[in-house]
């Protein structure tokens, strides 16, 4: 029974990671006039996303993680109806929470590798912290570039989401304890 969740986890790791890998192509190809599209889509996805967070709430047992869940639910939506609301401005708001969100990922992912990879003996663990150190720097930089060309944003926010999502996956097979599940 352990060993199906792992793996279901695993599995959803990865296909998210592969979702943002889609998604980060389609914000580095997407010709500028369709950018209209994108912008709205980016919010009903946010949206549909929450809506389904929340369902998988009220079938839940309703222990402390899936308040904690819900509550990242919320926030997506929330964030859903930000995007909605304002269309124009949206890519430098993408750019602040995109490079916040890496920074964090980047500072979790270095101490998880110091923490457990290094000490579980796993060879990889160099690696994974120049990864991270490497995510961080991705992050700062969008956060202290201050960038004109809504195109040229659009491109750096996709390349930058690629890359994290590759990260995300390397991860995941690097540092998964068990074989074959």
């Amino acid at each position: 029974m352990l060993f199906q969740e792992l793996g279901k986890m695993k599995r959803s790791w990865i296909m998210t990671s592969i979702i943002l890998i889609a998604f980060g192509v389609v914000m580095i190809m997407c010709p500028v006039k369709y950018m209209g599209l994108l912008i709205p889509a980016i919010g009903y996805a946010l949206l549909v996303t929450a809506t389904v967070m929340v369902l998988g709430f009220l079938a839940s047992k309703k222990v402390l993680i899936d308040y904690v869940k819900l509550t990242g639910a919320l926030f997506v939506g929330l964030l859903g109806l930000f995007v909605l609301v304002q269309r124009n401005d949206i890519l430098p708001a993408l750019s602040l929470l995109f490079g916040l969100g890496l920074v964090v990922e980047g500072i979790h992912d270095l101490i998880n590798a110091f923490m457990y990879a290094r000490r579980a003996g796993r060879a990889a663990w160099g690696l994974l912290a120049l990864l991270s150190v490497v995510s961080i720097a991705m992050g700062l930089i969008l956060l202290m570039s201050s960038w004109e060309d809504p195109v040229t944003l659009k491109r750096v926010i996709g390349g930058m989401m690629l890359f994290s999502s590759i990260v995300s996956i390397i991860r995941v097979i690097l540092t998964w304890p068990f074989k074959g599940v």
